[in-house]
């Protein structure tokens, strides 16, 4: 097993999606590449769905085409990491809705296709399991193929009579010919594949595999076994004793501020609410770190940073599980360190966190990497956690921007109203100071005299895009499923537009446009979804820590 696995999946399938491979035809690309998929009825009139986090109602595709649902779930950002985007993404694929007017086999192929990216193999699973087109031959290659999985998508191609002729089955056969060491074969194959002027060759990505594909793919208790397994095979001192407690990131309410910082009454988050977030959602909280928790043994804690030390040039999945150990333990900067690894191999951050059970101080998740812990709490909509975060941290700059994104979620703790101190904001030492101003007058903060005046004199890049009157469109029909995918592709650009200034690939001033922040923070507003509006901007607030 090596530390290191191949490239994310969600990659390794929009590149197939892309590539000549591509076995299931996406609507308007060239058919001869594809197996015609046959035989497939009429989409009923509700397509099954799995559950997900604030689903949409049955009704989303309500005012969408066929055609244009079809089209949209093609072009969805497949290979954006930002969390809130796949959120939006998932909310429209995964659900069960009710189907769009005209729907056709060509609509099912393409949400299946979209489902493949945006799952995990235990819901594409359950979410195959409630979609019986799903299982047609066809699709089913596409999701081996996806996912390197050449040995599966052979042996449904050896069971193919009907329709054996078609190009793309073809092409499977050479490559699984070519597999079994078949050359004559393999080779007859692709030679009928140029004598139609097509391409011969397809191309299977590696199958992702390693360590962090077996880790990711256990139950909780199992995950705990593979890891003291095999960290047990490194040679270094046992951990402190695990101090694992009933829910993942525990916090205590004992910790949470009970003052205003800014120096009014206080604004502490009420009984009823907190009741509610120790139902064991991650970061949340029944305790976030008792007495009896901190007071660990000053030796162990000692050793325990001795091993982290050893630990962080160790690269090696032996290593990798040892820090599991030590974050589940405790180490908050072990825990940082461990998702540091698992995003360097494609994974989504929110759902590593989630499989660390620990009790994490507050403090030490502000120190060890409190972009990484607030972050978290933004995408697991925890509050409490934002406010832990906020006690924990002594510098200014930094408490307004967590108290920031936690009024943008609607529940800040401060007690201020939206939007107050933009004309502080705006001041001339802010960084992304128009980007954070339009982003909470899109949430609805009051547009103050002053506030107003001082965006007319900044210079804020703005450009006119199509792409808007698509979306003020949709929004207009109540079209929801549809404004939620355009918008997710508005953020999902933006996204890679500051990712691209953040590593020098593009210069300043082609940073991405605040108008268009604004604009999809306002549509979603305007298209019913104040929550992921909130939580967007949340998130955004949080590139400046």
């Amino acid at each position: 097993m090596s530390a290191q696995s191949n490239c994310p999946i969600p990659m390794a399938i929009r590149a197939l999606f892309l590539s000549a491979s591509a076995l299931v035809a996406l609507a308007g690309s060239a058919s001869a590449q594809s197996i015609a998929v046959e035989g497939l009825e009429a989409a009923k009139a509700f397509t099954p769905g799995i559950e997900v986090a604030r689903g949409l109602n049955a009704e989303a595709w309500a005012g969408t085409s066929a055609d244009r649902a079809t089209r949209l779930l093609q072009e969805i950002p497949a290979e954006t990491s930002h969390p809130i985007v796949r959120d939006m993404l998932r909310r429209v694929v995964l659900a069960g809705l009710a189907s769009p007017s005209g729907s056709d086999p060509a609509f099912e192929r393409a949400r299946i296709q979209a489902a493949q990216i945006l799952a995990t193999p235990d819901e594409y699973a359950r979410f195959t399991a409630r979609n019986p087109v799903a299982q047609d031959p066809a699709l089913r290659v596409d999701a081996y193929i996806a996912r390197g999985n050449l040995d599966a998508a052979c042996e449904i191609s050896d069971a193919i009579t009907q329709g054996r002729g078609e190009s793309g089955w073809v092409r499977l056969r050479a490559a699984c010919h070519m597999a079994r060491g078949e050359t004559a074969a393999a080779d007859l194959a692709q030679e009928l594949l140029r004598s139609r002027g097509e391409e011969p060759v397809l191309v299977v990505p590696d199958p992702p595999e390693g360590f962090w594909i077996e880790a990711m793919e256990l139950d909780a208790a199992a995950l705990d076994r593979f890891m003291t397994d095999l960290a047990s095979d490194l040679d270094m001192p046992a951990p402190p004793a695990s101090l694992v407690g009933p829910s993942p990131f525990e916090i205590s309410s004992d910790t949470i501020s009970q003052t205003d910082p800014a120096g009014g009454t206080s604004a502490d988050i009420p009984e009823d609410v907190l009741d509610d977030i120790e139902v064991g959602v991650p970061f949340s909280t029944d305790t976030i770190v008792s007495d009896d928790v901190t007071d660990v043994d000053t030796d162990n804690g000692a050793e325990a940073g001795s091993e982290l030390t050893a630990l962080l040039t160790d690269m090696s999945p032996e290593a990798t599980a040892k820090l599991y150990l030590l974050g589940r333990d405790g180490d908050a900067r072990a825990v940082s360190e461990f998702v540091a690894r698992a995003e360097a191999n494609g994974l989504d951050t929110a759902r590593v966190l989630s499989r660390i059970p620990a009790i994490l101080d507050p403090a030490d998740m502000a120190v060890a990497n409190l972009p990484l812990f607030a972050r978290y709490a933004v995408v697991t909509r925890d509050i409490a956690m934002m406010q832990a975060l906020f006690d924990a941290t002594t510098d200014e700059l930094t408490r307004e921007r967590l108290a920031l994104a936690s009024d943008a979620m609607g529940n800040g703790f401060i007690g201020r109203p939206l939007g107050a101190g933009l004309e502080l904001a705006l001041a001339e030492t802010a960084p992304n100071a128009s980007r954070d101003v339009l982003m909470a007058l899109a949430l609805g903060a009051d547009l103050t005299e002053p506030v107003e005046a001082m965006l007319a004199e900044a210079v804020l890049p703005g450009t006119v895009d199509a792409d808007w009157i698509g979306i003020d469109h949709a929004i207009d029909r109540g079209a929801r499923a549809e404004s939620l995918l355009r918008l997710a592709e508005q953020v999902a650009s933006d996204d890679i537009a500051i990712n691209q200034v953040a590593n020098d690939q593009i210069a300043n001033d082609k940073v991405a446009d605040s108008w268009t922040i604004y604009r999809t923070i306002r549509r979603l507003r305007d298209a019913g979804f104040s929550d992921t509006a909130g939580q967007l901007a949340a998130y955004e607030y949080l590139r400046g820590l």
